[in-house]
């Protein structure tokens, strides 16, 4: 017999909802389905036209950004000269356009791989971790510039990967390091600190490396782990200073051995940050933090701790491997509870409305649009905490009304999709809530029945 209702859990728990005809070619092996797509190592990668790697954005970022603050310098020191000031706005009006068209078309680029991507729950374990490690867009230019080439480098090239791989590229990465602010992390004993008279460590990296990234809020680390790690993170900048050789300057960097976690590490440079993170990372506190961030995303706030535990021992027998975390929760039968426990984040819903109706991707700069009017707009979390995962987050406010709005929208743009009722059959199959097939039916002409659809419960609880 056929498993329906397994088959419509694989592409909304574990998807970004239904493709037309995809439940009906998956039904005999949901599970399967899902499993599969772990193994393909490249799932997540997205090429898309005009994004570029990051020694590209450092040849058009870097020597603008330096131009817009040396004309900042110029104007302040000739003061009232109209000429100075005109040439400080020009050259902050060229970083601002740049910075706002690469937003753009990463942006783009990331919705465009989510509405046509055949691994959409390797899509999903992407928006996991890229919130895990969140960074906000608006913290600065750079930011701005770099967001997207953080999500595609360290965590897109990781999400199958090992844990530590992760921990080690998004801690070091320049949209991280700036919006953090370890680019003002600098060792009161550096040769930089002396000249500028350092007091103190910026503390904001390695706390949230020890709170959020690794340990969690409980995991036994104390205030002196979080200076330590500091004192270790110095010399990792990501502002004015990055160049393609790397992100790490040692004139910046406060010298001597660490303890942290009651090990000592040696004094090595760069690579003194190299043997921390993998140690965090594979500690037992780092995989209860992670198991039960996980398994509460992908399944119910109030989740088996059955679930719990197996995610948490699969990840540290296999020393922090994401593949097999992942497996691990696919092949759970505590995972595949019928009844939906969660609520689809805006994001989500977009995404999955696009692939459900085949809709065209608009422009980065609508998609920016509207993920803000859906309020979630693209890496741009509350907090370095990220987005919240609680089942509750998203249902404040004005959200249905929201949801409600965007769907009458894509109708509009899209100009239809047939007889809406072939299409929830397409979608859904035996799975077609009867409900949701009268309203459709009922409706007074296809763009109120299109609606009607996307508004169902299948789009909105996984």
């Amino acid at each position: 017999m056929l498993n329906r209702p397994r088959a419509l859990t694989a592409v909304t728990r574990f998807g970004l909802g239904p493709r037309t005809g995809e439940i009906d070619d998956i039904a005999h092996d949901p599970v399967g389905f899902v499993h599969d797509q772990c193994m393909a190592p490249k799932a997540a990668i997205i090429s898309y036209p005009g994004i570029q790697s990051r020694n590209g954005l450092l040849d058009s970022y870097i020597p603008m950004f330096r131009e817009s603050r040396r004309a900042r310098r110029e104007a302040r020191r000739n003061g009232t000269s109209a000429e100075a000031e005109q040439r400080a706005q020009m050259a902050i009006r060229e970083r601002r356009d740049l910075t706002r068209d690469i937003l753009r078309q990463e942006i783009k680029a990331r919705v465009a791989h989510g509405v046509v991507t055949d691994h959409p729950f390797v899509e999903r374990l992407v928006l996991f971790w890229s919130n895990h490690f969140a960074v906000e867009r608006k913290r600065s230019p750079l930011t701005r510039a770099f967001v997207g080439n953080f999500e595609r480098n360290a965590i897109r090239s990781n999400v199958l990967g090992y844990f530590e791989d992760m921990l080690l590229a998004a801690t070091t990465h320049p949209a991280m390091l700036t919006y953090l602010d370890n680019t003002r992390n600098i060792g009161p004993n550096s040769a930089a600190g002396q000249r500028r008279k350092v007091k103190a460590v910026n503390e904001n990296l390695a706390r949230e490396v020890l709170e959020l990234h690794t340990l969690g809020a409980g995991g036994g680390y104390t205030q002196e782990d979080v200076i330590e790690l500091a004192n270790a993170l110095t010399g990792w900048t990501g502002g004015v200073d990055l160049a393609h050789d790397g992100v790490f300057f040692a004139r910046f960097h406060e010298a001597g051995d660490r303890t942290i976690l009651g090990k000592r590490y040696s004094d090595r440079g760069a690579d003194q940050i190299r043997a921390i993170l993998p140690d965090l990372a594979r500690h037992p506190s780092t995989a209860k933090h992670i198991a039960a961030k996980f398994a509460q995303h992908f399944v119910a706030d109030d989740v088996s701790p059955a679930l719990i535990q197996e995610l948490e021992t699969a990840f540290l027998e296999t020393e922090g491997d994401l593949r097999e975390l992942a497996l691990v929760l696919v092949e759970s039968d505590h995972a595949w509870v019928d009844e939906p426990k969660k609520t689809v984040p805006p994001y989500d819903f977009m995404v999955s409305a696009m692939r459900a109706t085949d809709s065209p991707v608009p422009s980065g700069h609508q998609l920016a649009r509207t993920t803000q009017s859906l309020a979630q707009g693209v890496w741009e979390p509350p907090s370095p905490a990220g987005w919240p995962s609680n089942d509750r987050a998203f249902l404040g406010g004005d959200s249905l009304l929201e949801r409600v709005d965007y769907s009458k929208a894509l109708a509009s743009r899209i100009g239809g999709v047939g007889r809406v009722q072939d299409l929830a059959v397409d979608l859904f199959g035996d799975a077609l809530d009867p409900f949701v097939a009268e309203a459709v039916a009922r409706a007074e002409d296809q763009r109120q029945a299109l609606v009607l659809l996307l508004m169902s419960p299948a789009f909105h609880r996984r």
